[in-house]
């Protein structure tokens, strides 16, 4: 994906927008303009019509930023941390650090998604039957319903990186406790999905006459295959080129905090720290936590005066420890494994750097 466009934080969250959302926003507002609405509220002028077009795209933008909130707050109340969510021509992905902590946690973080655009849907639904307002608005109301309704259920189909085909692999990963099973049969169902869309879209476009939508369901089918490739290629991730020991893609701490430090002293700093940042936490001379920034900035602040790093970090029980002499490969499997997706290295007692996912493969996942 090329580079994007920042747009803010929202909940702590960096959203950015890739420069083909332009391009899907223009294709959507002439089409609604010139076709869907015109044939759904007909007798309305031009500029009606294109100011249906584009408050409908911006809403169905809207629908699609709050499809990926709901992947990134429940991944967040899975214990992950996210890293972004970023819009663009097929929608949207929510990236974060580290992998799913179990098969039932990437189940759940799968169905967020689709769940916010059902309920979205269903709910304009209802507001369109009975709300009294004029029939430009209703007609608005009721494409976005649909609309969000068909994003919900397309989502679902069972093909990596679709919610549906992480549902698939989620559940077999529940059901069996074997990721790199899950991963294959979910892999396999998605090569199968991906092919079926292509052949679909092909004789859509030359059984219907519409060739713009065939031709559309095929480049779907064509994205999912290739997403599906890259996804078989993520799962067998070699260690950095020259990487042998863990000391060797670490990153070297440079600042700590003790249990006590009031949060407010803090809020500043995270509020420019880049997403994933976390801070050891030191007790004479001891690692006694882990503080993810991101947790502070999901913080209300009317609660950062009361509360202390003590109450914030994650404790030296609940995280991975290993040493710096430690391969790349077992320490990638440490902390996959890691609910956090991170560890500390410690050499002989002695706390010197931290290391994620991302510095062992490369790459952060998204969904």
């Amino acid at each position: 994906m090329q580079p994007s466009i920042p747009l803010g934080r929202i909940a702590g969250i960096p959203i950015s927008a890739n420069w083909s959302l332009v391009a899907l926003m223009a294709l959507l507002v002439w089409d609604l303009k010139n076709g869907v609405f015109p044939a759904s509220d007909p007798g309305q002028s031009g500029g009606v019509y294109l100011l249906m077009g584009v408050a409908a795209a911006a809403c169905f933008v809207l629908g699609i930023l709050l499809h990926e909130f709901g992947h990134a707050l429940q991944a967040r109340r899975e214990g992950m941390t996210i890293h972004s969510i970023t819009l663009w021509l097929f929608g949207g992905v929510a990236r974060f650090d580290g992998f799913f902590p179990t098969g039932a946690a990437e189940l759940r973080i799968a169905l967020a998604g689709p769940a916010v655009s059902l309920v979205l849907g269903f709910g304009l639904l209802g507001i369109a039957q009975v709300s009294a307002v004029p029939l430009a608005v209703q007609t608005v109301i009721w494409w976005l319903a649909i609309i969000n309704i068909i994003l919900g259920a397309f989502n679902m189909l069972p093909a990596l990186p679709l919610d549906g085909g992480r549902t698939l692999r989620g559940t077999v990963w529940a059901i069996t406790g074997n990721l790199d099973r899950a991963t294959h049969t979910a892999l396999r169902v998605s090569r199968v999905v991906a092919l079926g869309l292509i052949a679909g879209g092909i004789m859509f476009a030359v059984g219907s006459g519409n060739a713009i939508g065939g031709i559309w369901l095929a480049v779907i089918g064509v994205f999912v295959l290739q997403a599906a490739a890259a996804e078989l290629r993520a799962s067998t991730v070699a260690p950095p080129t020259g990487a042998r020991q863990i000391r060797d893609v670490m990153h070297p701490f440079t600042a700590s905090l003790t249990p006590n430090t009031p949060i407010s002293e803090l809020a500043a700093a995270v509020a420019s720290a880049p997403p994933g940042t976390a801070y050891p936490v030191i007790d004479d001379g001891e690692v006694v936590g882990l503080l993810v920034c991101d947790v502070i900035a999901a913080l209300p602040p009317d609660r950062h005066a009361r509360a202390r790093v003590a109450d914030l970090m994650i404790a030296r029980r609940d995280l991975t420890l290993i040493d710096p002499e430690t391969t790349v490969a077992t320490a990638r499997e440490a902390v996959s494994r890691d609910r956090w997706g991170r560890a500390l290295v410690v050499d002989g007692g002695i706390l010197i750097g931290i290391v994620d996912l991302v510095d062992l493969t490369g790459r952060r996942f998204a969904i």
